[in-house]
């Protein structure tokens, strides 16, 4: 085996959690064929396509029931709104500030890898901005009604929460927080901005205003500018059983109209710190939840044609999540189209194998070598130590125990650099994403985790690519 030739000074030890090692006999290397393209993974079922209603369908006079005034209040998050709305519209992301820039502590066998500790409320978002002013979106959001958020804590789950520009009145949210689950209306046009209408995820809405897909429960809203004189938007949710828009809130503001730029739908948290599991209170509360939007759109003009949002209409505001992004020690990031559909799933992936969409074989170390410069590659699934993968709130994929990280050579980031095992050092080459159509991508080169000419046969070595969304470059948790 090839060994690096030659290696920075450590940066800072790797936060890596600790893991059983199961020795299995060593295992023998093949060459990897060349083999005919594969297609890509669909972008998403057809049940859950079927789920997204027309934008055009008929908007009924059904008021969707809801609460006001104080009690809707009680759901407004720990910052103010000016503050709230300058760093959702900056693209600011503190979790990724933080856990860059402080130094890396290493776990306990008592206590999982965590991250940088912090005080006060934490705020961490990541999703899909436009690029230009909007007057109107829609989107299929889901919502997690078992979810219970801490209550001794001023925690605040808003995944996902849909702002459509900087000229609305209106910021529709799912909203999970000590009170109970709710979606929302939060009024950007008041004097005083906040939420200004809630409506309970009880046993009425899940029947009336949600759907599900493979037991995950999804609302449609629908936010559009109904009046460009005064600038009076309204918000709709989609009713299952008639097959209609009914009103959810309605807000004006014509000072609104001198804005331009802003908007998002993203998965935003605030969340206090938990020494004893070392990340965010909602994480452990929350493990196992899917947090998507999917179906995303835009209107471009009022009234105008609907149309997805796209790489040439919107962005997203953090490339490459990492679960510290959200205040999570591990998360699990989507993009199954750009950028009309992202997905969050808070979800432990603590000493399992990672396989691959279009070999159906795991990412394994070569004869079980835990050495720097072992290389990667694909073989049969079998629990084995050299496919036990952890993978921590730094993005670091690690096995033995957390002492070696899956590697880009030399940190290398053009296609073909090959990927190994070395010491974990907290570089950049080192940190990974589950990010776009379940691909594998590299924080510090941006290019997807590959097999090898397309190979599915044992001993196919893996490597970087420049991301084609084939199925040789998606993986998943066993």
């Amino acid at each position: 085996m090839s060994t690096r030739s030659s290696r920075a000074a450590v940066v800072s030890a790797g936060v890596c959690a600790l893991l059983s090692s199961l020795a299995i006999p060593a295992l023998a290397t093949t060459a990897p064929p060349a083999t005919a393209a594969r297609p890509a993974v669909p972008a998403t079922s057809p049940s859950l396509q079927a789920a997204m209603p027309s934008p055009g369908a008929r908007h009924s006079a059904t008021v969707v029931p809801g609460i006001t005034g104080t009690a809707a209040r009680d759901n407004d998050p720990p910052l103010s709104a000016s503050q709230r709305f300058a760093q959702l519209s900056a693209g600011q992301t503190k979790a990724a500030q933080a856990s860059a820039a402080a130094p890396k502590a290493p776990a306990t066998a008592a206590t999982p890898a965590g991250l940088t500790p912090w005080t006060g409320a934490f705020h961490g978002y990541w999703g899909v901005d436009p690029d230009q002013t909007i007057y109107g979106a829609q989107a299929t959001q889901s919502l997690n009604p078992g979810l219970v958020a801490p209550t001794a804590t001023s925690d605040f789950v808003y995944a996902p929460t849909l702002d459509p520009s900087g000229i609305d009145t209106i910021e529709m949210s799912t909203i999970y927080d000590s009170g109970g689950n709710y979606v929302g209306a939060w009024d950007w046009g008041a004097a005083s901005p906040g939420f200004a209408k809630t409506a309970a995820i009880n046993s009425t809405f899940l029947a009336t205003y949600a759907t599900q897909v493979n037991g995950q429960y999804f609302y449609s809203v629908q936010n559009v500018q109904t009046d460009p004189t005064t600038n009076t938007w309204t918000a709709y949710l989609y009713n299952y059983t008639t097959d209609s828009w009914d009103t959810f809130y309605s807000s004006s503001d014509t000072a609104k109209l001198s804005n331009s730029g802003g908007g998002w739908d993203m998965d935003e948290v605030y969340t206090s710190y938990n020494s004893s599991t070392g990340q965010g209170n909602y994480c452990t509360l929350s493990d196992g939840d899917v947090f998507e939007s999917t179906g995303l759109q835009y209107q471009l003009s009022s009234g105008g044609a609907w149309t997805p949002a796209t790489t040439s209409n919107s962005t997203t505001n953090l490339a490459y999540p990492r679960g510290s992004d959200l205040g999570c020690t591990d998360l699990g990031y989507t993009i199954p189209t750009q950028n009309s559909a992202l997905a969050v799933t808070n979800g432990t992936h603590s000493g399992n194998e990672i396989v691959g969409s279009g070999s159906r074989r795991c990412i394994d170390t070569n004869q079980v070598k835990f050495a720097n410069g072992t290389k990667e590659q694909l073989w049969n699934c079998n629990s084995g130590a050299g496919q036990t993968w952890t993978y921590n709130a730094d993005g670091e994929l690690t096995v033995d125990g957390g002492k070696y990280c899956l590697d880009a050579s030399d940190y290398g980031t053009a296609n073909g650099t090959k990927l190994q095992l070395w010491k974990c050092d907290g570089t950049t080459n080192q940190e990974w994403s589950f990010s776009v159509n379940n691909a594998l991508v590299g924080i510090g080169s941006g290019k997807c985790v590959d097999a090898t000419g397309e190979g599915t046969a044992n001993g196919t070595q893996l490597q970087l690519w420049t991301c084609d969304d084939t199925s040789n470059q998606q993986w998943a948790w066993s």
